[in-house]
């Protein structure tokens, strides 16, 4: 089995652990949950909004360099996994930060990794 099939069930079974868990914890999830679902995405549509882009995406999927940052920020696992340690420490409910772990691991299975400086995929 190739290092990138590994990768990807790796990822695949994050994904739907986190859904599973979310399951179980559904009544605790609340709307921050879907934001947070929906939200690594987000930073491609308020990155324009920022000011001037150099363009859209182009038909060969490389992001607007100016877009990187922002893209590579809301796609890291260390921001809601620190946010998950933050949350238990201080006695708050972490589920909704599920969310956010699905939407990530689901993006690495399906092969969307973090960008390089390019606006390429830099990581599997």
């Amino acid at each position: 089995m190739s290092a990138r099939a590994i990768h990807v069930v790796e990822y695949a079974v994050l994904a739907i652990g986190c859904a599973g868990l979310a399951y179980v914890q559904r009544d605790q999830l609340g709307i921050l949950f879907w934001v947070l679902l929906v939200a690594p995405d987000l930073g491609l549509v308020i990155a324009p909004a920022l000011g001037p882009m150099p363009g859209p995406m182009s038909r060969d999927g490389l992001l607007p360099p100016r877009a990187v940052p922002i893209y590579n920020a809301f796609h890291t696992l260390t921001v809601p996994v620190l946010l998950w340690v933050a949350a238990v420490l201080a006695g708050v409910a972490p589920w909704p930060l599920l969310g956010w772990l699905i939407h990530i691991s689901a993006d690495r299975a399906l092969g969307f990794g973090l960008r390089g400086p390019d606006g390429g995929q830099a990581l599997i």
